[in-house]
């Protein structure tokens, strides 16, 4: 069974939510070697994928109907010196779906193991999954692709909550045109920045903020479903590939062309002290191939 079929049996839930509380950091279930890793002044707790790691009862602890986001994080081995990149990658399942794989390409990070001197440990590569709890729970299976490296894993949840209200509108660092989307019983069109396959957008962000980047399709026909991958990067790192599952939109239209679009979907970020600069991209996929991305930011002010 291919990755799309997959994705099209799952409904990532990226809709209605905002503050991010402490992450769950999940042990699996036959455990697996654990090894300990410095990372920015914090011990960080990964297990190694040998045969495999079980993770089960996701969103235990968080009620039905709650919305949580799942990043799967993984690092491999560097040697200090030898190639400047390193490629790894392993399969994804969910429930009883069928599995998909992720492959990563990550540089050498500086980050260390006590338990292991001498070694260096590539950039994390992160995957995010948006899901509704349910009482079945979840169970995610993570398995080694052949003739990888060794590959590390930690997987963290957050609960989702929404409390607080819209602020400012987030514009790009140089001046864009962007492509009005009306929607039926609003007076005005809104303003969303355009992405293609070459092409990119970067904000700039000063921090400590959340902000709500709300992202959707040129409708290219009448399928169901569409999917589509938005890759961001934080400061010129990568921060994550995040994927959506969305349907047209009934109410909504580009002006002028009157072409059809999705409807919305959305990430968070969480932005730190400082000034920072997230670049929104299409990473090279199969299903973002020849898609157009409309993409909007909206900071968030706590209650």
């Amino acid at each position: 069974m291919s990755q799309i079929l997959l994705y099209r049996k799952i409904l990532f839930i990226i809709i209605g939510c905002t503050t991010f509380l402490s992450a769950i950091v999940h042990k699996p279930k036959n455990n697996g070697e654990k090894i300990k890793l410095e990372i920015r002044g914090k011990e960080r707790i990964y297990h190694e994928l040998d045969q495999g790691l079980i993770y089960k009862n996701i969103g235990k602890k968080f009620n039905a109907n709650d919305s949580i986001k799942i990043c799967i994080h993984t690092r491999t081995i560097k040697a200090p010196t030898g190639k400047k990149n390193r490629n790894y990658g392993f399969k994804v399942q969910i429930n009883d779906r069928d599995p998909f794989e992720l492959k990563y390409k990550k540089g050498g990070s500086g980050v260390k193991s006590p338990d292991r001197p001498g070694w260096d440990y590539t950039q994390s590569g992160k995957w995010f999954i948006y899901l509704p709890v349910n009482e079945k729970k979840y169970s995610i299976k993570i398995e080694p692709l052949k003739g990888n490296p060794v590959v590390y894993v930690r997987l963290t949840s957050n609960l989702i909550q929404n409390k607080g209200s819209w602020g400012n509108i987030i514009h790009t660092v140089n001046r864009q045109e962007r492509a009005k989307i009306i929607t039926e019983g609003k007076k005005n069109p809104k303003k969303w920045y355009t992405i293609h396959d070459l092409s990119q957008q970067q904000f700039e962000i000063k921090g400590p903020s959340k902000i709500r980047a709300f992202s959707r399709i040129e409708y290219p026909n009448e399928n169901a479903k569409e999917e589509y991958y938005l890759f961001v990067r934080e400061d010129g790192i990568d921060l994550g590939t995040y994927y959506f599952v969305t349907e047209k939109s009934t109410m909504s239209s580009i002006v002028g062309s009157n072409e059809s679009v999705s409807k919305w979907r959305s990430l968070w970020l969480n932005v730190p002290e400082g000034k920072h600069y997230y670049t929104f991209s299409i990473p090279n996929t199969e299903l973002s191939n020849n898609k157009t991305i409309f993409i909007r930011l909206k900071e968030w002010k706590e209650e």
